[in-house]
């Protein structure tokens, strides 16, 4: 993800001492990513283990890691890679532009967050319970029908069901062979945040979809998947891209699992082949 970017979305969960960190590397980009943890601390007026602490909270393994990508942008892509609004009374062709611009500036951004780790861990959940519960409260609930859609092809157990009433009893007498899969842009929904409560209580495993950042919903999963945080818009435009980028992670978690074991692949081709089956003989 552009580091500069990803670093300017996260602002509200920076401490003070961060945004000192924050604002030097924003206006020295270049000269930053050859300095050491020392150079940086003392030109932002801040300590060398907060410099290492930041680049963590990043999302990098180390400050290297940081400074190797920080390293690696030029001005030029960012000036030309960049997420921008839809502004009032537009023209068609400058927004059929920026609709083109926008999703692959989401897919590129949310795509370099993905770790492999997480998602064989998200695989080997949904191989191992017998039943999946995925939830998504508004926009989110999109990717939840997603999900269903695609793991139902391959027979699992899927369930989307957002009733606390229907669910909970359902959770309680499968706790042992469940598994609850619960999707948030913000990670900030209240519903889902009880939900994943709930489930740890139970001790039933939670897979969790938000935004990147330490949300409070993340914080309660036992695999998280994130994707970027977009750029807040003022017609909502962001909206739209943080669905997009959550069909995408969605669907690579999907390959990997199909990837893992040829019956599933097997069993796309049988479900497929049925459908086909029957437009060609009653359509």
């Amino acid at each position: 993800m552009s580091v500069l970017s990803h670093m300017k979305s996260m602002q509200l969960e920076m401490s003070a001492a961060e945004k000192k960190i924050y604002f030097f590397i924003r206006e020295n980009s270049e000269k930053a990513a050859g300095m050491t943890a020392n150079e940086i601390a003392e030109a932002a007026g801040t300590s060398a283990p907060t410099v290492v602490r930041f680049s963590k909270k990043m999302g990098y393994h180390s400050l290297t890691d940081l400074k190797i990508e920080l390293s690696a942008e030029t001005i030029q892509e960012r000036n030309n890679n960049t997420y921008s609004d839809v502004d009032h009374d537009e023209p068609f062709h400058n927004l059929k532009n920026k609709l083109a611009s926008n999703a692959r500036f989401t897919i590129d951004e949310t795509t370099a967050l993905f770790n492999e780790k997480e998602f064989i861990e998200a695989c080997k959940l949904l191989e191992e319970k017998k039943f999946c519960y995925v939830l998504g409260i508004g926009a989110s609930n999109l990717a939840a029908m997603d999900i269903v859609q695609k793991w139902s092809r391959l027979g699992k157990n899927i369930i989307s069901e957002p009733d606390y009433n229907t669910i909970l009893p359902q959770l309680v007498l499968h706790e042992k062979e469940a598994v609850i899969w619960l999707i948030s842009n913000s990670g900030l929904t209240s519903e889902l945040i009880a939900l994943a409560e709930t489930a740890k209580d139970l001790g039933i495993p939670v897979i969790t979809l938000t935004q990147f950042g330490q949300n409070p919903l993340a914080k309660l999963s036992d695999v998280c998947l994130q994707t970027s945080r977009p750029t807040e818009a003022t017609y909502r435009s962001a909206a739209t891209d943080s669905i997009l980028a959550q069909f995408i992670t969605v669907d690579l978690l999907f390959y990997v699992y199909i990837s893992r074991n040829k019956e599933n692949a097997e069993k796309i081709y049988s479900t497929r082949a049925i459908v086909q089956e029957y437009r060609k003989k009653y359509f």
